[in-house]
């Protein structure tokens, strides 16, 4: 039985656990597994493997999770699964889908990612039926100054908008969100991101355990 918090974190679409490098510096100490997957995978086969290794690495042991953008949706279907969550920090994840991936999805047949990520997708609506009774923090980058709303029409990170960010599926009963002025990606390099890590998943820690 491990004595340190268990953590479990899934990067972003195009990215590695590299991601997660600064948080897991400045975060209390704790157990983590870093998820990751390539965007060319069906999601059917990531969850699987997702679950054998968190089975392989913590036995079942409560974990919680943090997840970045795409990584937040195939977390969701992990959670459902593997059935002893904690607590789920999502960031900027793109809960009703995207406007763009439905459009690159025309012209780029082959990619999954953005088959996935279209509005009213399978994977869309199969994770707008789940329910999940944990808290979440839905956590909404709304962008800088820079990142206006050419191309998109709507406010923005400078990848997703703020209206998908917000599109929280109803089966998740105990959850907040909460906005912050920063781009998609600067997410994972926020002082204030990890504020609220520290707060909701080790209850204010501020030193390692």
């Amino acid at each position: 039985m491990h004595n340190k918090l268990n953590l479990i974190f899934v990067h972003g679409s195009g990215q590695s656990q590299l991601s997660y490098n600064f948080l897991q510096i400045f975060l209390p100490e704790h157990n983590s597994l870093c998820l990751e997957y390539s965007t060319a995978e069906d999601p059917d086969d990531v969850l699987k493997r997702f679950k054998f290794l968190a089975d392989q690495e913590f036995n079942g042991e409560p974990v919680s999770i943090i997840a970045h953008s795409y990584g937040c949706l195939l977390s969701t279907l992990f959670s459902y699964e593997y059935k002893n969550v904690d607590n789920f920090v999502a960031l900027s994840s793109p809960w009703g889908g995207s406007r763009s991936a439905k459009w690159l999805a025309y012209v780029f047949r082959q990619s999954k990612l953005f088959k996935n990520t279209t509005p009213g997708s399978s994977l869309i609506k199969a994770i707008s039926q789940i329910k999940l009774e944990f808290p979440i923090t839905n956590i909404i980058s709304t962008g800088t100054s820079s990142d206006d709303e050419i191309g998109m029409g709507a406010p923005n990170d400078g990848l997703l908008t703020v209206e998908t960010q917000k599109a929280v599926p109803t089966g998740f009963s105990d959850c907040e969100s909460i906005e912050l002025s920063v781009s998609h990606n600067e997410l994972l390099f926020s002082m204030d991101v990890m504020e609220i890590i520290k707060d909701k998943i080790f209850n204010g820690t501020a030193t390692n355990s």
